[in-house]
């Protein structure tokens, strides 16, 4: 039930002095200083006990599953030093209460334009919107810096939860003709019902679908052209679980 997918972060909050994007060739990294982020002065740390710091913090707006990373030090030939080398990393789901993953090291960059990094460690599968970098350490520079933090990700939609049964979510909407549900279901044997009601509470259309565990998306028998404008609501239900959506037809 779970797809993995990259996710090239941005750094949305930082206490240096440069928020650019540093990717600039599949696996490797450019030798320009502006790409990446530099610190020269400590300031307040998220974790108060953690007191002035350099640091790092990811904003990456969502709840996501977080796995294999993948580090760029700092890469620049005449300030390669500026790379973190000894670090914390911690997470958050609110960036109030801290969980610390541990302490690790990271190798210095090359300085060359064949630099490609190097792996990192594993979240294994936990589950955090908020990710910080906190250097102890680094190569001598009077700087700290980081190139670029790239973190492997569970689409969050595939994460069912056991209370759930099923995740599920439909589109276009608003939608002119068709409409389609996308779904990942924790029972593979066990139809998923439906029914579209309009606004008066009448049932119009209903049906089943039977969940391949190969495909998500299911296009709903459902032809919008023999709909009024207006708002409907569909409903599913699998092993009593329902939930439901507020569709808009528009012409």
């Amino acid at each position: 039930m779970m797809k993995h997918i990259y996710l090239y972060i941005a750094l949305f909050f930082v206490s240096g002095l440069q928020i650019l994007e540093a990717q600039c060739y599949p696996d490797r990294h450019s030798t320009t200083w502006f790409d990446g982020w530099v610190s020269c002065e400590p300031s307040q740390n998220p974790i108060t006990s953690y007191g002035e710091t350099h640091w790092i913090m990811y904003d990456l707006g969502y709840n996501y599953v977080l796995n294999e990373t993948q580090f760029w030090n700092a890469n620049e030939a005449k300030n390669i030093d500026f790379g973190i080398n000894e670090f914390n990393i911690d997470y958050s789901l609110d960036a109030v209460t801290w969980t610390k993953l541990g302490t690790f090291n990271l190798e210095q960059a090359t300085g060359s334009s064949t630099y490609q990094g190097s792996e990192g460690p594993n979240f294994n599968a936990t589950k955090a919107r908020y990710v910080l970098i906190t250097p102890t350490s680094n190569f001598g520079g009077s700087c700290y810096g980081l190139s670029e933090l790239k973190i492997s990700i569970t689409d969050p939609f595939t994460v069912v939860e056991e209370e759930d049964g099923y995740n599920a979510s439909v589109y276009p909407n608003p939608f002119i003709d068709t409409v389609s549900l996308r779904i990942v279901s924790l029972s593979q044997s066990e139809p998923l019902d439906f029914v579209l009601y309009d606004i008066m509470g009448r049932a119009i259309i209903n049906g089943n679908i039977t969940i391949n565990e190969d495909n998500q998306n299911y296009q709903l028998p459902i032809n919008g052209h023999n709909l009024s404008v207006g708002i409907y609501i569909l409903k599913t239900n699998q092993n009593g679980k329902e939930k439901s959506f507020k569709l808009i037809k528009r012409k």
